[in-house]
């Protein structure tokens, strides 16, 4: 009996088998590409993300300056705090998605020259009612500290008439003369000196971190 030959598929079907693999291999590599086109996509807005904010330095210049021994802001001062700096603060608030803003007041060494303060018995019915005037330094760490509330109350008035700015805290802190610009201590000085004096504006996201309370023993 002869053994029957096994036929092979007509070409038709050969080249049918062969169009459904490269269209096979065609559509993997398309979902390959935007996979990693999304990779790609996603670790940039990350690290966008994740990347430390600025911290802003307003300088002691000669518009920006206050008062020796007070905490008034100038009116080229107020002008920057409600045009730049507000642009400045809602602009990192998108993009790095904080919720706090720290003011912090540094002055340089030169001692202060009155003898006492009052900053304990008025300072939180001043900060409330923007009364910052009936302050009186005994300090240069109470006047960085007058001066960082006198920033932060204006930029609550600011935050009053912008929507952007709604969901954002200001804190107030004093440095007194105790950093350099470069974040060095700074060694014992006590003459004038203007690079020394300025607030930074330092920009965090209060909400994400844990509050601990250190274990007493």
């Amino acid at each position: 009996m002869r053994q029957s030959r096994r036929s092979s598929p007509p070409e038709s079907e050969q080249f049918d088998i062969w169009i459904s693999y490269t269209d096979l291999m065609s559509n993997s590599f398309l979902i390959l590409s935007l996979i990693t086109l999304l990779l790609i996509i996603f670790t940039f807005f990350a690290r966008q993300t994740d990347s430390l904010p600025p911290i802003i330095i307003i300088p002691d210049n000669e518009a920006f300056r206050f008062p020796v021994g007070s905490a008034k802001v100038s009116k080229p001062l107020q002008q920057y705090i409600w045009t730049s700096l507000a642009k400045t603060i809602r602009d990192n608030h998108k993009r790095y998605r904080i919720d706090t803003v720290e003011i912090i007041g540094h002055t340089d060494g030169q001692p202060n020259r009155r003898s006492s303060s009052n900053l304990d018995l008025v300072l939180e019915q001043s900060a409330a009612a923007n009364t910052l005037g009936r302050l009186t330094p005994g300090s240069n760490a109470d006047l960085g500290l007058m001066r960082a509330l006198a920033i932060a109350n204006e930029l609550r008035k600011v935050q009053a008439t912008n929507p952007e700015l709604k969901n954002l805290q200001f804190y107030a802190y004093s440095a007194g003369q105790l950093y350099l610009l470069n974040g060095n201590l700074a060694p014992p000085n006590r003459n004038p000196d203007s690079s020394r004096r300025r607030i930074e504006v330092r920009f965090t996201r209060r909400r994400e971190r844990e509050t601990q309370v250190a274990p007493v023993n």
